[in-house]
């Protein structure tokens, strides 16, 4: 099985970012799904590592990844969960 990760950071001033990433793991934690958060502000590696993934040099937090397949950014997800289509969206289906 692969690993879904969602890319957070523990260090913003950006009320927006905390409050998207605290919305995407309540969701998943409500569905019980399971995943890894990935705290991009502890290496910058992992901050390279994200963008890489999202295909996007000045993506930000939070991103979702299953495994080598990008899921998309917060707008992506909300999208999602609204249509119904979050399995898919998560590449769990």
């Amino acid at each position: 099985m692969t690993t879904l990760k969602v890319y957070s950071t523990s260090v913003t001033g950006s009320r927006e970012i905390k409050s998207q990433q605290s919305e995407v793991t309540r969701i998943l934690d409500g569905k019980n799904i399971k995943y890894e958060l990935v705290d991009i502000s502890q290496d910058n590696a992992l901050r390279e590592e994200m963008r890489a993934k999202a295909g996007n040099p000045k993506a930000i937090p939070p991103q979702i990844v299953n495994g080598d397949q990008y899921c998309g950014d917060y707008e992506l997800f909300v999208e999602a969960v609204e249509q119904n289509t979050l399995q898919e969206f998560l590449k769990l289906a």
